[in-house]
């Protein structure tokens, strides 16, 4: 039996579970989203930065007058990116933990960058740490590193239906 969302074969009628990896994996990616939404939206409805008490001083030499451009690629390119990622892992979609690893990789460029911009601010470095964490989350997800599509899927079952099963996946 299929289970939903998934291309794996479900052991007989035992539910399929995510493992701790996998659970706090989109945690992290749904947090990190709504955090980032959060402050690209704030930073956005109050250019000069007062909402947040971003110094606009920071932007200096950046070509940014405000911070207009840069929430809103904060609320793109993090909160929707890791909001979409989050929903996919939790789907369990093709290539689920390829995007978790890309948008890993992505934050702690987009920090990079930010902090070649306007220099060191405390928040880069814990969403650096945050970015690199969710890529090592998704690369240590089962099967990460051979090519399986989908979420990681920890089976319950018995031996005689684990061997069931494991036949019929390499049909």
């Amino acid at each position: 039996m299929t289970a939903p969302g998934t291309h794996r074969i479900q052991a007989s009628g035992r539910p399929l579970t995510r493992s701790a990896s996998e659970k706090t994996l989109i945690t992290l990616q749904s947090v990190t989203s709504a955090t980032a939404l959060g402050g690209g939206l704030l930073l956005m409805l109050a250019p000069d930065g007062s909402l947040l008490t971003a110094d606009p001083a920071a932007l200096d030499g950046t070509g940014f007058g405000d911070w207009l451009l840069p929430g809103a690629a904060l609320a793109l390119f993090v909160g929707l990116g890791f909001a979409v990622t989050a929903v996919w892992q939790w789907r369990r979609g093709p290539y689920a933990r390829y995007l978790s690893l890309a948008a890993g990789i992505g934050l702690v460029l987009f920090e990079i960058v930010q902090f070649s911009l306007i220099g060191f601010q405390p928040l880069q470095a814990v969403f650096g740490i945050v970015g690199a964490v969710t890529a090592v989350l998704a690369w240590r997800l089962p099967g990460a590193r051979h090519g399986a599509t989908g979420g990681a899927l920890v089976r319950r079952a018995e031996p005689a239906q684990a061997q069931a099963v494991a036949h019929h996946e390499d049909r």
